[in-house]
């Protein structure tokens, strides 16, 4: 299935040669983060290559596979539209209906309290792959395959950092799941 997944994938993505590299970049990184970690490298290695499956579609063709109240609830915020509706389209491609998989494409814009190890993964992925050029990528990987919820925590700052420099407003849902892993992490040196 991670074939048909890749090439499905590289079908849709193949004028956009840099967001193809970045998705195979978040599967190479969240595949070596799900060994170091002992997490279920299939699982990580779908919900990676599926995770900006829709990146390009325009706003009408995602909300296609959204539900009102989802359509509602982000229209201030219309990034996460990508990734529900990536989420809707791997289910009704590949007929997969495991939540870790579909929850880990969902929140991989800026997480969510208490993430499955899976999510946190794809999150930080998302974040640390080589394609990437900020400069905390590498602390950021060296950081995740040592301790998933303090990679999770910086990666949430720098996403909030990254709104605000784009004189935005983050979401309380953003600021609520930074708060979360910032509890979980106080006391970690």
């Amino acid at each position: 299935m991670i074939e048909q997944i890749k090439e499905k994938v590289t079908e849709k993505l193949k004028h956009h040669k840099k967001r193809l590299q970045h998705v195979f970049g978040v599967y190479e990184t969240a595949v070596k983060l799900a060994k170091i970690h002992g997490v279920d490298e299939k699982k990580v290695a779908i919900a990676a290559l599926y995770h900006d499956y829709s990146k390009y579609d325009t706003i009408e063709e995602q909300i296609q596979y959204l539900d009102l109240k989802s359509i509602k609830e982000y229209v201030d915020y219309p990034v996460i539209y990508h990734a529900l509706s990536a989420a809707a389209q791997l289910e009704y491609d590949f007929k997969i209906r495991d939540k870790e998989i579909l929850n880990a494409i969902k929140y991989h814009v800026w997480g969510r309290p208490n993430m499955t190890d899976i999510e946190k993964i794809i999150f930080i992925s998302d974040s640390c792959e080589p394609n990437r050029k900020f400069k905390d990528c590498d602390m950021i990987y060296e950081m995740a395959t040592k301790d998933l919820d303090l990679a999770v925590e910086h990666c949430m700052k720098i996403s909030i950092e990254h709104v605000y420099k784009k004189q935005l407003t983050p979401s309380e849902e953003q600021f609520g799941a930074y708060a979360y892993y910032k509890e979980v992490n106080s006391g970690k040196t």
